[in-house]
């Protein structure tokens, strides 16, 4: 039985929520975001990133064919010699690259950023689904990663959608206070994990941002296509009001102070700066960038920010 936990809305994630997010993409697809894509690397029929093929039987070896795609081990057992045939593969491997962080349990109102994490990966996971794309993922928390390779028939999907449920009420359970970003571990994992010519949707906060999340971003794009969803909270592009705040540093709950006249210097330079080095990123390798915030229902900010790509 799912634990009472699991049930906070804006924080719980279950699967069965997950799933009734298809009811709520009429009319949605990614075609602007495919096109937009393919401005930085051509078209997506002409491109060449890999075999684009796939095993789809063995029969028997006629005069003339590829000695490359031999079928040994079928000729082994049956002592006659055969050969691979293979079909063009149609589909693309799209992933879900989910950074689980320890910032992204956190929200002011709504919703945690895990939260809108875990539906904003719903929406385009589904929509790359329904477009017959392959779907799996790659989910980086805290405690643990997880890969979940892109299967027929939506099992990669629902692989990201339980990996998400459990990892929503672990964390909540978690006794680990590390407060370390694992935005550069994901994108190391990614680059070790994609085939070249997948689709990739990266849904992160930036909070880990530095010169090694643009070189293994780097890395990824030369053969990929890259969407990015910049989940935030509010606080974090608006002037925090003077006030009374409980935080947590170095695992430890401490309350601070800030007088009105502070917090519009030194927070909203932070703010500026960060919002700056993510375009700066984004901008440098043309990467679609969607904003979603976690105060806010999700679904009509996918629909408002993809029409807008």
């Amino acid at each position: 039985m799912a634990s009472a936990a699991r049930k906070i809305p804006g924080i719980s994630v279950e699967v069965e929520d997950l799933l009734k997010v298809q009811g709520h993409l009429s009319g949605l697809s990614l075609s602007s975001i495919r096109r937009r894509s393919s401005l930085r690397s051509g078209a997506r029929e002409t491109r060449v990133r890999g075999r684009g093929m796939e095993y789809e039987e063995s029969r028997a070896y006629v005069a003339g064919d590829d000695m490359r795609t031999m079928d040994w081990r079928v000729m082994a057992r049956s002592g006659e010699a055969h050969t691979k045939v293979f079909a063009e593969e149609k589909q693309r491997s799209f992933l879900l690259a989910i950074d689980l962080s320890a910032s992204m349990f956190f929200g002011t109102r709504y919703g945690f950023k895990s939260w809108a994490a875990a539906y904003t990966a719903a929406h385009i996971g589904w929509l790359a689904s329904l477009a017959g794309d392959r779907v799996g993922g790659l989910i980086v928390s805290p405690e643990s990663h997880h890969e979940i390779r892109p299967g027929k028939n939506k099992s990669g999907l629902l692989g990201v959608f339980h990996h998400l449920a459990e990892l929503s009420d672990t964390r909540l359970a978690s006794s680990n206070t590390s407060t370390n970003s694992r935005l550069n571990f994901l994108l190391g994992e990614l680059r070790r994990v994609v085939k070249p010519g997948s689709n990739i949707a990266l849904m992160t906060d930036f909070l880990g941002i530095d010169e090694q999340t643009s070189e293994l971003i780097s890395g990824i794009v030369k053969h990929n296509d890259m969407t990015v969803f910049w989940i935030h909270d509010q606080t974090e592009v608006e002037h925090w009001p003077g006030g009374h705040y409980q935080v947590l540093l170095d695992g430890e709950k401490t309350a601070i102070e800030i007088p009105a006249s502070e917090s519009r210097s030194w927070l909203k330079d932070w703010q500026l700066r960060h919002r700056q080095e993510i375009e700066t990123l984004t901008t440098a390798f043309n990467l679609p960038f969607i904003p979603i915030s976690c105060n806010r229902e999700i679904s009509p900010q996918i629909v408002q920010n993809i029409n807008l790509l």
